[in-house]
């Protein structure tokens, strides 16, 4: 008695193979043999309860289901709310010419407050820059003694050394102004 299964072997439970198959190019594969007692994936069967099968309504393919009875929340509104709003302007901005848009952007005030202000950011917390500024010149001082001790110091190193001066200048006329 030869079955065939959903995976396409065939066979009874002794003897049972892939039957040979027509590649595109014309050629055939060669028949292959199952080891009993395997299953291919597509012949497991999907485990159903049959207590909630039969409280489940069955939804015919011509009904369309209903995708939620319950109410909808706040939040879901005010998202459908804003979703219909976008889908609105949307449509009115298809109107206009992209062209005309792409050539002059309107800044918005979001994008306007974004910017950041380096001169006020300097003189609110000159303290801040100060410490900075003792910091490198400790790590100058630091390299100036390696130095004097003859060890071999990179360029970048020997030109940190050389900004000493302009660096104590600075300090000093931060330090003069608070």
């Amino acid at each position: 008695m030869a079955t065939q299964s959903i995976a396409g072997i065939s066979g009874d439970a002794d003897a049972r193979v892939i039957p040979q198959t027509r590649r595109p190019d014309g050629t055939f594969r060669k028949e292959r043999k199952v080891r009993p007692g395997y299953t291919p994936p597509e012949d497991v069967v999907r485990y159903s309860n049959r207590v909630l099968d039969a409280v489940r309504p069955v939804a015919s393919p011509s009904q369309p289901t209903t995708t939620s009875t319950t109410p909808k929340s706040k939040t879901q509104k005010k998202n459908d709310k804003r979703k219909a709003k976008r889908k609105e302007d949307g449509d009115t901005t298809q109107d206009t010419e992209p062209s005309d848009q792409a050539q002059t952007p309107t800044p918005t005030p979001s994008t306007l407050e974004q910017v950041p202000e380096p001169e006020a950011s300097k003189a609110e917390d000159p303290e801040k820059k100060l410490r900075a500024l003792n910091k490198k010149l400790r790590q100058i001082e630091q390299l100036k003694e390696r130095y004097d001790r003859g060890e071999p110091l990179l360029p970048e190193q020997t030109d940190k050394i050389s900004k000493m001066d302009e660096l104590v200048a600075q300090i000093q006329e931060l330090s003069v102004s608070n």
